[in-house]
């Protein structure tokens, strides 16, 4: 193993790796097979409509304030 190997930072990968979800997420409303990438979005009712649909709950759709988003929300909870 040369000087140039050792000097390599080994976790960079891994932190490239963790930080690429969050920064993928659309501004909209997003679908997340996850809750935790869903707190990466800005927006109040994008998040809500995220969480509700990556914990698969219809009734956290009614935390959205956009009356189409909130209806899309609870279509896409309630087909799936």
């Amino acid at each position: 193993m040369g000087y140039e190997d050792r000097m390599r930072p080994r976790h960079l990968p891994i932190v490239l790796a963790a930080m690429v979800p969050a920064a993928a997420m659309p501004a909209g409303p997003a679908r997340a097979t996850d809750a935790a990438a869903c707190y990466a979005i800005g927006d109040a009712d994008a998040r809500a409509a995220c969480l509700a649909q990556a914990r698969r709950d219809p009734g956290m759709c009614y935390a959205v304030q956009r009356a189409e988003l909130r209806a899309q929300c609870l279509a896409e909870t309630r087909k799936g």
